[in-house]
Formats: structure tokens, C-alpha cells, sequence
């Protein structure tokens, strides 16, 4: 029997977040369009959206320790959502009543689309869905099949019959297998890493920095969030004048909003996590993304010349791509463990990890009928990811700093920034000045949503 529609181990990740931490993980996309859209075009998206890989549902094991397998959703109902006329100051605020609605990967709704009007012309959109059910790379494959009418199947193997128990004990069988191959394989990984050396600054990456001492803000809000657009020109001309590229630029201004906070100390070695999309065509995995990790030095040379970064980004982007890194990638080799253990330990034990320090995921050019929904006008669009249920105290206990990413779209590069610790960065208000500082020293002119 084909194993295609089982979970993947970053796909189990994703439904562990929500599952076990009760912390589901969604993702959402934002467009803002300036002329009214077509609303018969926009129900017609919706409907070829229903029959996608967006619309998919969790089916758990019949047996314990088997790997859970994708199945087929309905379709959500309504499929689109028309709000009331909303300010186009408020969009952020608009978006985020989406947030609020409770989504599940194993029931519920699999996504929601929500239309509004602005009251000075033009539409705003927003799709939310879980992060387990698709990464980004997906939700634009999805969107841009949606957009031109193509029929591009739904799971990753639409032709796979659903699994019996029989199957699923089966399945046991071979993660108890792959348990045992796991935990060898991981303890010489150990052993072989402790009897070498660095050779290099890129073999080990640098520690997670502690988190500042700074005193609980009265008014914090779990993770505040703001989204900047600047002139795309503009940015890649900043980029450029350094010696650098629209990515190094990204890295380099999110940093400067860390060391500006105080999250970080000047001189101090940080890790960069960079998502990496390996989606190919016809791909239907929910999740086809690997990590980067750069490490990097957190001081003002990079105002003057982005090269050294953009040479480390490069680096890490191969090392994360390298084929001999999927034969020791360890969250492949530890899953199939971490399903053996109780559902407290695993709790006990993820919600003691640290959050990143940094994450910066530059999304680049938005394929025009994603950007257009299918339409002649073009919009602004921005992504983003958040965290349901995070409370002021666990994201306090969690050490994270900020996740940010970078589009392009409408002749606009758009900066979409979620903070991660409610005293630094304690409401959109505060965020948002911190961005507009850190323009300043790149001579870049924000407008916030």
C-alpha cells in the first residue's frame, strides 16, 4: 500500500504543536487590493479551492505508535465570508479576528476566506488555514491552481486507498523499527560529532541567546505584529548599494531590530533560522520545507556592507540542502521516538525548547495570479504565521524574538513582522516605531497596513 498520505515528520511537528501543546500553528495571507473585485470570480477561486490540497483533513491511526494519514475534507461552508466595509487603517486588526476562530488539522473548517470592502474603494482578503495542513509554498500552489481553474488533485497520492487498521498496525511496526534505527543512529551522530572539531564557523551553529532581564510590561499583548510596505525598487536599490541582495538586506534589518531592542547584545553570535522551500511541481505534501541555520554576528558593519551576510546566507542555504544532510537530518531520525513517549513528557519536554531567536523567510516575487487572485488588478500581499492560544507567560518563558518575512507584489516590497516577546515589543504601536527606526538607518521610508 502506498504510505505517500502519511504523515511526514515535520508534518507530525506541526500537528504535535497542536495536539500535544495545545498550541495550534496557523498560517495566513493577506491581500489588499485598490479597485473592487469581481465577487463571481471570487466565489469561482473559492470553489476550485474546495477541491485542492488546502482541503484536507487529519485521519488518526487505528493502532498506537502508526503514523496518522491525510484524507480528504468538506468543503468549509461558507466558502467565502463577506464582512461589513472596514477603514483600510484597520486591516491587521480585521485580519486578525480570523486568528481567533478555532481550527483543528483532524476537523473543523480546513481553511477560511473572508472578503471586505474598504470604505475608500477596494477589497481586503484573507485565507487562514493550519499550518499543518500546508506550508507556504503550498498555499501558492493551491491559490495559483485555484486562480486558473486547474484541477491539481488534493492528497499526495489521490489514487491511495485509506488504510485499514490492519494497515495502520502495519505502519506500527515499522516506526517501532525505525524508533530503534533512530535512537542508534542518533547516539553515533552524538559520539561522531563529539570526537570532532570545528573546522569552521558554519559547523556548529552558535547557542540560543539568553533572554535580557527586562521588567514585565503592564500592557503587553501576546505577540504583537505589524506589516510595512516600502517601494520594491527602493529596497533592492538599499540591498544593492551594500553589496548585498533583497535576502541579505531582510536578515540584516531584522537583526537591527533585535540589537536595537536589547534582545540581543552587540558583538553577540545569534542563529538565523531560514525556512527553505524543495517544493517541486505536483507536489502535494502539506509540508516540503527544510530549515537553514546561519550563524551570525550581531553588529553595525552590515549597514555599510551586506557581502560577509549575503556569502553566510548562501552557505547555509547549502549546507541545508546538502543530500548528505537528509541521511543525518534528526528530526527524521527522532520522531518516530517521540511517538512512543507519553503525551506529558512530550509536552513537558517541547515547552522547555526555546522559541528562535530569529527567523527570517523571504517569501520573494508573489506569482502574479496568486497576487491577482486570477484578476486583472494586481494586490499587495502579505503572509504570516501566529500561534493560537500563546500567553503573555509563555511566550515570556519561551525566549523567542521576532519571525519575519519578506514579498513582493504591486511594485511593493512588504516587511510582515511577528514579535515574540510581549516586554520588548509590547503592542503593534511599539513594534512599529522599532520598524520605522530601523528604516531610518537604511534611508527606507515605510507606510504600515
Amino acid at each position: 500500500m502506498s504510505q505517500a498520505n502519511r504523515l511526514s515528520p515535520a508534518e507530525e511537528a506541526f500537528v504535535m504543536a497542536e495536539q500535544v501543546l495545545e498550541l495550534p500553528i496557523v498560517n495566513q495571507m493577506i491581500w489588499r487590493f485598490d479597485a473592487p473585485l469581481d465577487q463571481d470570480r471570487l466565489e469561482r477561486l473559492a470553489i476550485q479551492l474546495a477541491r485542492g490540497p488546502l482541503t484536507r483533513r487529519l485521519r488518526r491511526a487505528r493502532a498506537p505508535f502508526a503514523r496518522a494519514s491525510w484524507t480528504a475534507a468538506p468543503a468549509p461552508v461558507p466558502l467565502v465570508r463577506r464582512a461589513a466595509p472596514i477603514d483600510r487603517s484597520d486591516l491587521v486588526g480585521w485580519a486578525d479576528r480570523d486568528l481567533d476562530r478555532p481550527f483543528y488539522s483532524d476537523r473543523g473548517v480546513p481553511w477560511v476566506m473572508s472578503v471586505a470592502p474598504f470604505t475608500d474603494g477596494g477589497h481586503a482578503i484573507v485565507i487562514t488555514a493550519p499550518h499543518s495542513l500546508s506550508d507556504g509554498s503550498g498555499g501558492y500552489a493551491a491559490l495559483a491552481a485555484a486562480a486558473v481553474g486547474q484541477d491539481i488533485g488534493r492528497l499526495p497520492d489521490d489514487g491511495a486507498r485509506t488504510p485499514t487498521r490492519w494497515d495502520d498496525v502495519r505502519d506500527a511496526g515499522r516506526q517501532l523499527a525505525a524508533a530503534a534505527f533512530g535512537i542508534g543512529r542518533l547516539a553515533r551522530l552524538a559520539l561522531r560529532r563529539r570526537k570532532q572539531s570545528p573546522t569552521g564557523p558554519g559547523d556548529r551553529p552558535p547557542a540560543q541567546p539568553p533572554r535580557p532581564d527586562v521588567p514585565a510590561h503592564p500592557a503587553a499583548q501576546p505577540s504583537a505584529y505589524a506589516v510595512a510596505d516600502f517601494d520594491e525598487a527602493e529596497w533592492q536599490a538599499a540591498a544593492e548599494r551594500r553589496g548585498g541582495s533583497s535576502n541579505s538586506l531582510l536578515i540584516a534589518f531584522s537583526a537591527g531590530l533585535l540589537g536595537s531592542s536589547g534582545r540581543v547584545a552587540t558583538g553577540s553570535r545569534i542563529p538565523v533560522s531560514i525556512p527553505v522551500a524543495v517544493r517541486r511541481p505536483g507536489d502535494r505534501r502539506a509540508i516540503a520545507t527544510i530549515g537553514a541555520t546561519m550563524p551570525m554576528t550581531v553588529d553595525a558593519t552590515g549597514y555599510d556592507d551586506l557581502r560577509p551576510l549575503r556569502k553566510a546566507a548562501r552557505e547555509a542555504l547549502a549546507r541545508a540542502t546538502d543530500p548528505e544532510r537528509d541521511r543525518q537530518d534528526v528530526l527524521r531520525l527522532v520522531t518516530p521516538v517521540l511517538r512512543l513517549l507519553p503525551r506529558k513528557v512530550l509536552r513537558t519536554m517541547a515547552l522547555r525548547q526555546p522559541a528562535a531567536v530569529l527567523t527570517c523567510s523571504n517569501v520573494g516575487a508573489v506569482p502574479t495570479e496568486v497576487a491577482s487572485l486570477g484578476g486583472d488588478a494586481v494586490g499587495t500581499v502579505t503572509v504570516r504565521m501566529a500561534v493560537q492560544n500563546a500567553t503573555v507567560e509563555q511566550l515570556r518563558r519561551a525566549r523567542g524574538g521576532l519571525t519575519v518575512w519578506l514579498s513582493a507584489s504591486a511594485g511593493k516590497a512588504t516587511l510582515s513582522v511577528l514579535a515574540m516577546d510581549p516586554d520588548l515589543w509590547p503592542d503593534r504601536p511599539a513594534l512599529q516605531r522599532a520598524i520605522s527606526q530601523e528604516s531610518a538607518k537604511w534611508s527606507l521610508q515605510p507606510t504600515f497596513w
